[in-house]
């Protein structure tokens, strides 16, 4: 690689990093990490400059400008934890990651793929791609209203998405006809009967993957809109269905998905539920996805194609790497992402769907190792307007008042603002998810803020390491909030991604005084604990939770489920998400009673 020419400071250069200008990144902090962070950012943003110099011969996809707030540049937040020394620079471009990528390192051992010829698809799967809520079972209309208070909102009439490509991205039409993929048999070890080719193994792998993922992945994903409606009256239905239809445009798409797909089942199940699929090979037919994926994205890429599908393509083989827990392979494909993202203008120029899941994804890498998250967002819908608010309390059929003992709380730990703040903005939140159950309607632009208010809160917790230094106290309430607010999302997924840091909760809770059990906030004390433990999927973690919880309930005179609930309902918890997973916590604090 050329040295890289020495770059003069521009005033209107701008560096998103924790608000700062790129020309801080001269000054030095106590931080050395985080001033290699901050200089790898300025890099790899000069890099861009220099090849969008270079390649002015090759015009970039026109993309409209999105209205939204968010940050036109993908920014890094902070320094990253899943980071490797072996991982690529920052400084490289997409294609420069993309096409150093060898398919001959032993992650993709055994399931290199041949040369990529093109036939037709079965039909029957290339109709669960264009129609992914065929399986979905019909249920009379939710009264849907449109408001304006959030912004633009758009009807849906199903069917309209079907046969018309993505509106959102306004890019030209593919340059291949749609095609599949087929290339010589891959063995998989372990396989009963494997397919013969790789045609085979999609007619026989990707029917349930794309099942599973649109009617029970998606659902978990966006939990409180599909708990008011069908995935068919789905705020992002249009954007899923053109999604699911751009996966039959060109091999990337396809295998991109399958391979995320095929990860995140794995995630949640603990193993495929695929026909012919051994438990041996439940690393192995993700990889046999991704390796073709990355195959046909070089080749893509080597003919000058970019387009914001590849670039979703990039977030899904980074998705598979993160549910899979492999971090270290999924490191080059956030560098390349990065990269791409900047290359096509940034953002966002993405949809809200595509936006909502890559930020989604970005928090839970965060929370399973309890990391700072990489991307900075300002798309901040902020607090519910005064006259909102005061209609929703008036309705509002709550038997109780969310929130009562948090300026108890706020007092205790008042050194951190953002904490308080963050325990404020989630009464708002909590208040929201009472009116969206009493409510028959489903208002697209409420439960838009609703998903996005809890993400953003979410993110600011996980970030607060970089703003303020906590004690081993503060920060385990910190930690037990960020619980709160994911299971208030997502409930399943939430606590899929919070069970993998429990531990680290519990190492936090260790060094405080629990010989004293907090005293005089013991009540405190015992919300963490629930909330440590009920993220808790078994184990010595489970156990030292529970026993934690029955002494600090014995300790202030909570005797059962109900004064359980009264508690946490004066600190922060939403009955409507996270009761089922209190009462299954509770039945161990108190086995054999009656609740």
């Amino acid at each position: 690689m050329p040295p890289k020419a020495k770059r003069s400071k521009s005033p209107d250069s701008q560096f998103l990093f924790v608000n700062e200008d790129a020309s801080t990144v001269t000054r030095t902090t106590k931080d050395a990490e985080l001033d290699r962070t901050k200089q790898s950012h300025v890099q790899r943003q000069n890099f861009a400059r220099k090849r969008r110099l270079r390649e002015q011969s090759e015009a970039a996809p026109q993309t409209a400008s999105s209205q939204s707030s968010v940050s036109s540049s993908p920014a890094v937040a902070g320094p990253s934890s899943s980071t490797t020394q072996d991982a690529p620079s920052q400084g490289a471009s997409y294609f420069d990651i993309i096409q150093n990528i060898d398919l001959e390192d032993p992650l993709f051992q055994s399931t290199s793929p041949q040369a990529i010829a093109h036939t037709s698809l079965d039909p029957q799967l290339s109709a669960l791609f264009s129609d992914p809520f065929t399986s979905t079972p019909a249920s009379p209309p939710i009264p849907s209203q449109h408001t304006s208070v959030f912004g633009s909102s758009h009807p849906y009439r199903p069917g309209q998405y079907f046969d018309t490509s993505s509106s959102s991205y306004n890019l030209p039409p593919p340059t291949r006809s749609v095609a599949s993929v087929v290339s010589p048999s891959i063995p998989l070890g372990g396989v009963a009967s494997p397919p013969t080719n790789a045609h085979r193994a999609l007619e026989q792998w990707a029917p349930p993957l794309i099942k599973h993922y649109n009617t029970i992945i998606l659902p978990e994903k966006f939990w409180k809109d599909t708990q008011k409606v069908s995935m068919g009256q789905f705020r992002h239905a249009p954007s899923i269905h053109a999604d699911m239809q751009a996966c039959m445009t060109e091999p990337a798409h396809m295998y991109a998905f399958l391979a995320s797909a095929a990860a995140q089942m794995v995630a949640r199940e603990g193993r495929l539920l695929l026909p012919n699929v051994s438990e041996e090979d439940n690393q192995r037919v993700p990889v046999f996805f991704k390796t073709r994926a990355v195959h046909a994205l070089q080749t893509k890429l080597a003919n000058g194609q970019l387009d914001h599908h590849t670039a979703v393509d990039l977030h899904r083989l980074y998705a598979a790497g993160i549910h899979s827990d492999n971090y270290e392979a999924a490191e080059p494909h956030f560098q390349a992402l990065l990269s791409m993202v900047d290359a096509l203008g940034g953002l966002s120029t993405f949809d809200d769907y595509q936006l909502e899941r890559i930020f989604m994804l970005d928090c839970i890498a965060a929370l399973k190792r309890l990391g700072v998250p990489r991307l900075v967002v300002t798309l901040d819908p902020g607090p519910l307007p005064e006259e909102l608010l005061l209609r929703i309390e008036s309705q509002s059929q709550l038997p109780f008042q969310p929130g009562s003992l948090l300026e108890i709380l706020v007092d205790t730990f008042s050194e951190c603002q953002i904490l308080a703040d963050s325990f404020a903005d989630l009464i708002q939140v909590l208040k929201m998810s009472a009116f969206l159950a009493a409510s028959p309607h489903y208002v697209h632009e409420y439960y838009k803020w609703f998903n996005w208010r809890t993400l953003i809160i979410v993110h600011r917790l996980l970030s607060m390491p970089l703003h303020c230094d906590l004690d081993d106290k503060a920060d385990s309430v910190r930690i037990a909030t960020a619980y709160c607010a994911v299971l208030l999302r997502s409930p399943t997924m939430g606590r899929r991604a919070a069970c993998t840091s429990v531990n680290s909760l519990r190492a936090k809770l260790e060094s405080t005084d629990l010989g004293l059990l907090w005293q005089p906030r013991t009540d405190c004390l015992l919300w963490v604990a629930v909330f440590g433990g009920v993220c808790c999927t078994g184990g010595e973690d489970l156990e030292w939770f529970v026993h934690l919880a029955r002494t600090a309930a014995t300790e202030i005179g909570v005797g059962n489920v109900r004064d359980l609930e009264d508690l946490l309902v004066a600190y922060l918890y939403d009955p409507y998400s996270q009761r089922e997973l209190v009462l299954r916590f509770a039945g161990r604090i108190w086995p054999r009673r009656d609740p």
